[in-house]
């Protein structure tokens, strides 16, 4: 098996004429595409499916996504370490296997409690046993999909790239975008083609087999183990090398990074907009029908935000390099705030360019900044751990969205007033992002301090 794993099995890296990095920036980007069926938005589609099959409301589905989400959210918090150890090569195999066997737990996630009730002589199937079937389906493409797949994507690209690591990750970024964007619907259309029972099959299949081997095939963990060099031998510009926003003095632990403040503005603002990205992707069409948009209209946002984001993020990656990252921490929560206010509002006939433009401002930063920010601000010999709390705290947020949106739509009959919450929490962020200063600086100038 270690054979297997080897870094030179099945090619050598290290011998083809172009060097390895470009190969993990591309398939860093396939990595988290593979990780879109655990995704909110590769989900949502499924929702009106579920709720007819199994019977359940829209709250209840929102349960069930809340506590299995949640609790998917707490167990990377431990994962992290395991990803420390393994690498994220061995890590992505076993990521993509297991979810591929809980999206086709998913295909069957009716039948499973109605088997249960015949053979406990039940003459109905009662509602709790079909949510909590539900809740672990939900639990397990999460915990695989936005946590561990994700998680080895992310954290290979910040391994093989250092003082260009802003400059690479938005153009994988693009690509990123367009498929988060394009798969509500091609997902829509598959189940349409075929039925939810067998879409959940063939993604299960092609992640579970397809995506495994091609995660064997050509995930490697650092440029060091390939012989090779980080940042694939690009120096590093002159007003980076002594800047202690690029250079790593000293490697934190994952104790010491969450005792920042800087940690959990980073943290907060991420979770804010998984919070709000999920609620608004998991009842779009139900958001879509109150707002007076057809399905094809508000499905159809997602691509030009997609677009438009995939711009701000090669801008934003770039400037990344050159600036601090606590100004790019308050451009998101900007964005964040503006398509929550686009909501709050609904002024006639910028409904949906400030959406579009908020949506694309928060989801263009989120490529550069969370691939850039655990690295730069703690180093990489703990970043599975650092990362773990991070995507933990970001995955519970994540659950929180649906279910929270949807209690309030059922006790006010609308979206709106939660995202009057998210507005003025996005507001909180902004200011506290000037303060999130990267704990290196402090850390070189008491060293330099010292030695004087």
């Amino acid at each position: 098996m270690l054979k297997l794993f080897a870094p030179n099995v099945p090619f050598r890296p290290s011998g083809l004429p172009f060097h390895y990095g470009w190969v993990i920036v591309v398939a860093a980007a396939t990595g988290m595409v593979a990780s879109i069926p655990g995704q909110t938005i590769g989900i949502n589609v499924f929702n009106d499916e579920l709720i007819v099959a199994l019977g359940l409301t829209r709250s209840q589905v929102a349960l069930a996504y809340f506590i299995g989400t949640a609790l998917s959210g707490t167990l990377i918090f431990w994962v992290g370490k395991v990803y420390d150890i393994l690498g994220s090569r061995v890590f992505v195999v076993g990521a993509s296997f297991s979810l591929g066997v809980s999206l086709l737990y998913l295909s069957a996630v009716d039948w499973i409690p109605v088997n249960l009730s015949a053979v406990l002589g039940l003459e109905t199937v009662p509602k709790w046993m079909l949510v909590t079937s539900l809740t672990v389906g939900f639990f397990l493409i999460r915990v695989t999909g936005q946590g561990f797949v994700a998680m080895a994507a992310r954290n290979m690209v910040a391994k093989w790239w250092k003082y260009h690591r802003g400059k690479v990750l938005p153009f994988s970024g693009i690509g990123v975008s367009v498929c988060f964007s394009l798969s509500p619907t091609v997902f829509y259309d598959l189940i349409q083609s075929t039925d939810w029972r067998t879409a959940w099959q063939i993604l299960g299949l092609a992640t579970g087999v397809g995506f495994a081997l091609y995660g064997w095939l050509v995930f490697r963990d650092n440029p060091q183990e390939c012989g090779l060099s980080v940042d694939a031998g690009i120096w590093p510009g002159e007003s980076q090398k002594d800047d202690p926003e690029f250079s790593v003095v000293k490697d934190l632990t994952r104790g010491e990074a969450v005792r920042t403040f800087s940690f959990w503005v980073f943290t907060g603002i991420f979770s804010l907009q998984a919070l709000q990205i999920t609620a608004y992707v998991f009842h779009v069409l139900d958001l879509g029908k109150q707002l007076g948009l057809t399905p094809d209209i508000v499905l159809g946002l997602f691509f030009p935000s997609a677009l438009i984001g995939g711009g701000i993020s090669v801008l934003v990656g770039w400037l990344s390099d050159r600036f601090r990252l606590k100004y790019f921490a308050a451009l998101m929560a900007s964005g964040i705030g503006l398509s929550s206010f686009s909501l709050l509002t609904r002024i006639d006939g910028l409904l949906i360019p400030m959406l579009v433009a908020g949506l694309s401002i928060a989801n263009g930063c989120f490529v550069p900044i969370s691939g850039a920010f655990a690295a730069r601000y703690f180093g990489i010999k703990h970043i599975g751990a650092i990362s773990g709390v991070f995507m933990s705290t970001m995955i519970v947020g994540s659950s929180v969205g649906p279910l929270l949106f949807s209690l309030v739509r059922d006790f006010t009959g609308s979206y709106i007033p939660a995202f009057g919450g998210t507005f003025t929490v996005s507001i909180c962020f902004v200011v506290a992002s000037f303060w999130a200063n990267n704990p290196q600086r402090k850390m070189k100038a008491e060293m330099e301090k010292g030695v004087d």
